[in-house]
């Protein structure tokens, strides 16, 4: 195996394995275990900190909120991805990851600039367009489990309109069926926001993550002049903006007065 080569799925007694293999990477950017910034801009210090896991190397972030600290997983885990490390720049997150891809045996290291925006690490949009969104469609499918599957629709009036498949279950109460109700204007808002701050429009129509038995996400946005982007997302793991907006879109289901159709 050369150098720059890892399996597309690696065990956890190979993750082992490798951590001298990141270790290396890490040495050669002579990239430090943790370094300071303000990354959420209250004037505060925060500490980002790479070291290893039982199962993999990991990085964490430590905000620093005043009277508390929060703490923040930047890694993904061994199943995403078999090396991580990150460096600051600029109060931003310079992250480097070999990521674990479907399909393919070459896995190159890979840079992401992150800022922290919307509460979480994500991709940073330095020029976010702002699309007219016209109808936002999602849809996710089950997994071997329990994980949710249903449909939501939005439209720009802030209709929305939910079909409850299978478990649905949010506060001691099993949903399914037809719900319709509209959103409120601060909802509305941050949805349209997170999602034009994905760059959505140059996304890729196709994630896949390198495990099975997950949930696909499907997400239909109809922008503009009648223009529409589709994206399927086996894993749900394609872009850390896009995983926000998925969290905020599963969460409506829990934050919406619904009315039965």
């Amino acid at each position: 195996m050369s150098e720059k080569q890892i399996p597309y799925y690696v065990s956890v007694t190979e993750n082992i394995k490798y951590g001298s293999y990141c270790k290396d990477i890490a040495d050669s950017f002579k990239l430090n275990p943790w370094e300071k910034g303000d990354f959420d801009g209250n004037g505060l210090t925060d500490i980002i900190i790479t070291g290893n896991t039982r199962e993999s190397p990991g990085t964490i972030c430590i905000l620093d909120k005043g009277n508390e600290f929060e703490t923040k997983k930047i890694s993904k885990g061994n199943l995403y991805e078999i090396c991580a490390f990150a460096n600051v720049k600029d109060n931003k997150i310079e992250y480097k990851s070999i990521k674990l891809q479907k399909y393919n045996t070459d896995n190159p290291l890979e840079t992401d600039l992150l800022v922290y925006k919307f509460g979480e690490f994500i991709e940073e949009n330095v020029q976010p367009k702002r699309h007219h969104i016209l109808e936002i469609e999602f849809r996710a499918t089950g997994c071997y489990g329990r994980c949710p599957s249903f449909t939501l629709n939005i439209v720009s009036n802030r209709n929305i309109e939910w079909t409850a498949d299978q478990y649905n279950d949010i506060g001691f109460r099993d949903y399914s069926g037809e719900y319709e109700s509209k959103l409120s204007e601060n909802q509305f808002k941050e949805l349209i926001e997170v999602l034009n701050y994905t760059d959505f429009e140059n996304l890729n129509e196709e994630y896949d993550v390198a495990y099975t038995d997950s949930t696909t996400g499907y997400l239909k946005i109809t922008y503009d002049d009648m223009k529409v982007k589709t994206i399927r997302d086996y894993g749900m793991m394609g872009t850390r903006a896009l995983r926000k907006l998925y969290d905020i879109l599963f969460g409506l289901r829990g934050t919406v007065e619904w009315r039965k159709q």
